[in-house]
């Protein structure tokens, strides 16, 4: 990640509305980790507005069990 102090992590796998269920939950239980060690956690996508700094809003990747299986890769350029 290019901004300062930005990190990334994943939730999942999900199938259908649970992959929200679990992203609420995942940044309720980010909030209150942070709180316990007293730092200052934001979800803002462009906290930093000075500077050429690139967005920190949501991304999703998607992929099928035969994508992560040997041969995953064929699959994914299928996909493409």
């Amino acid at each position: 990640e290019v901004m300062p102090g930005q990190q990334e992590y994943q939730v999942g796998p999900c199938v259908g509305i649970d992959a929200g269920d679990q992203l609420f939950m995942s940044r309720y239980i980010l909030q209150r980790v942070c709180e316990e060690f007293q730092v200052y956690c934001t979800l803002h996508p462009k906290p930093i507005v000075e500077g050429d700094w690139n967005g920190a809003g949501m991304h999703t990747n998607v992929s099928t069990k035969s994508m992560r299986e040997a041969g995953g890769l064929d699959i994914i350029k299928q996909a493409i």
